[in-house]
């Protein structure tokens, strides 16, 4: 399923924001600076006491971790530019990492404590020491313009369908027969013609009755239906332009349907389970519902439940639609507005995704090999990251709503476990962390590496699937080096121009251009660790801010095991200033 959170960062917005943040961020005539020592600027957060870290005794233990950048060494910095330094701690203790980089003159210091294993470690006490304020999206907890207590209408359900797609369905698919390929299409299936009516079950299962509003075909003679609920469809409701635009979406060549196909092979097929519906000839059933009728956009706007693919009879399933189908909600599309029509848009991407996983991994492979959910939903969050730019210009999912989220809202995801999902949570936005990883590995290694990794069933370990992708994509790499590299980019906020290796970069890739992300624009909204946690979860990070540094930042930084420290130094004098 796919909810929406907080609503998008208009362009104008964040150059507004920018030039806020330019005035006023660390290194001004007219702001503190740091002294030559330990950056103790400030007053602490209550919890931890601002007791001024020991001094290191010899030059730093951390070692240059970026190339062709301004760390000239292990403790030199090149006045201007972007270095990062590092320290990977692989042994079984907690570590006093010495740390000492010369050559600063006002810039920002970013320490961030990055988990790359899968057990969480105590956070060593360090000061906070930050005292520049953000302009918090959601500081109280209250999204903007859309209630993020929308999004978590229904997430019981929520969560009951990502299950059932993920594991439920085999109890209900029948015997899965030797012979490969058995299940399919016989006898063409009737599509249906424009003007007919039939009942569809919501998933809460309730009975709709829904008109067949649209026909097509896409370029492999698929037909895909626009069915659109009975009161729902009107003027001011959903009318011929709402309906025109979502076919146009996704149906003509090179759009949605195509890019799915091209990157991913097909939404159905052929497959061995006796009680799911045959494949081939088998129409896309789009169906437009008023999801719980309560007069309100957003909160979860779209889904995909495979449920509806295993075959109705008089005591199964009764609640399926035997239909290969993809669900919008009709209230956000028209109470929406713009941002409404595009996020409903790209929803049929992304769960165009979720059904695309199910036959590909589930169905093909047997269950053990669909994904996790918080790399389910981050494939189906990097479709869209590769479709934005060709579908809806201007509006990309992952930088105007995942990225924002994952640096803004309260506290930040920073310390959010990747592989533990937890989305919408008074804590944690686990799409947001999941959605920003996608779109970092997608411009670091490409669509490439995107369709080994929707194809590699070696490993019933999510995990495991993504380090092997990797690895094939960057020989020497793995899931612990992208993941320090994405903690640098995403928590420590580095900002274009950025040095190889590190950022969001513009790409051009197989016919798809993915716009650069760059965090200049997002640094005002921003959140600051105010508490340290209690411990760095497994795969997540926590960044600690210096500001201001003049000449030298020495500080000694305790490192527990499995964690790598990294310290980012960027000049905002010498950034690109320009978002694509």
């Amino acid at each position: 399923m796919r909810p929406h959170s907080s609503p998008c960062l208009s362009r104008t917005a964040a150059a507004l924001a920018l030039a806020l943040m330019l005035s006023a961020c660390g290194g001004d005539d007219a702001q503190p600076t740091a002294s030559t020592q330990t950056v103790e600027q400030g007053t602490a957060a209550p919890a931890v006491p601002n007791t001024p870290a020991p001094q290191p005794d010899a030059a730093s233990t951390v070692v240059t971790a970026c190339s062709n950048c301004a760390a000239l060494d292990a403790h030199t910095y090149a006045g201007a530019g972007i270095g990062v330094w590092q320290h990977v701690n692989d042994t079984n203790d907690t570590l006093d990492v010495p740390v000492r980089i010369d050559g600063l003159t006002g810039q920002d210091v970013t320490l961030v404590f990055a988990n790359t294993t899968g057990t969480a470690q105590p956070m060593p006490p360090i000061s906070l020491t930050a005292t520049r304020q953000p302009w918090q999206l959601d500081r109280n907890g209250a999204s903007v313009a859309n209630a993020s207590a929308a999004s978590i209408v229904g997430r019981s359900m929520h969560d009951a369908i990502g299950e059932f797609n993920r594991r439920g369905w085999v109890d209900f698919a029948g015997e899965r027969t030797a012979q490969p390929g058995l299940y399919r299409s016989v006898q063409p299936v009737d599509p249906g013609h424009v003007g007919d009516s039939r009942t569809w079950y919501h998933s809460d299962n309730t009975a709709r009755t829904a008109t067949l509003m649209r026909q097509a075909q896409v370029s492999d003679g698929t037909t895909v239906n626009l069915w659109v609920e009975a009161d729902e469809w009107a003027p001011s409701r959903i009318g011929t332009t709402l309906a025109d635009t979502l076919m146009n979406a996704f149906v003509p060549a090179g759009r949605i349907y195509d890019i799915l196909t091209a990157v991913g092979g097909p939404l159905w097929g052929p497959h061995n389970y006796t009680n799911l519906l045959s494949g081939n000839g088998r129409p896309i059933d789009i169906v437009i519902l008023n999801f719980d009728r309560n007069g309100e956009p957003f909160g979860d706007v779209g889904y995909f439940f495979s449920r509806n693919a295993i075959k109705r009879t008089a005591t199964e399933n009764l609640y399926g639609n035997d239909s290969i189908s993809l669900y919008l909600d009709s209230e956000t599309l028209y109470l929406g507005g713009a941002q409404g029509v595009q996020n409903s848009t790209m929803t049929l991407a992304h769960e165009g995704m979720h059904m695309q996983n199910f036959y590909r991994r589930g169905v093909l492979h047997g269950w053990p090999a669909m994904y996790d959910s918080w790399l389910e939903e981050g494939t189906a969050m990097m479709i869209e990251d590769f479709a934005a730019e060709g579908i809806t210009p201007g509006y990309s999912p992952l930088a105007d709503v995942r990225y924002l989220d994952y640096v803004a809202r309260r506290e930040g995801s920073y310390n959010c476990s990747l592989v533990h999902w937890t989305p919408f949570t008074n804590t944690c936005e686990s799409y947001s962390v999941s959605g920003s990883f996608g779109a970092f590995l997608n411009r670091q290694l490409g669509l490439g590496f995107y369709k080994t990794l929707l194809y590699n069933v070696s490993s019933p370990d999510t995990l495991a699937v993504l380090d092997a992708a990797i690895r094939e994509a960057v020989p020497g790499s793995g899931f612990a080096d992208q993941w320090r590299k994405f903690s640098v980019t995403a928590a420590g906020m580095m900002v274009s121009p950025f040095t190889a290796g590190y950022g969001f970069p513009e790409r051009f890739d197989g016919g798809f251009h993915l716009n650069k992300i760059n965090p200049l624009f997002l640094q005002v909204f921003r959140t600051y660790v105010t508490t340290l946690p209690a411990a760095i979860q497994p795969y997540a990070s926590v960044p600690i801010l210096r500001l201001a540094v003049k000449g030298s930042f020495t500080e000694v930084v305790k490192v527990p095991p499995g964690i790598t420290l990294s310290i980012i130094v960027q000049d905002f004098g010498d950034v690109e200033d320009t978002e694509d």
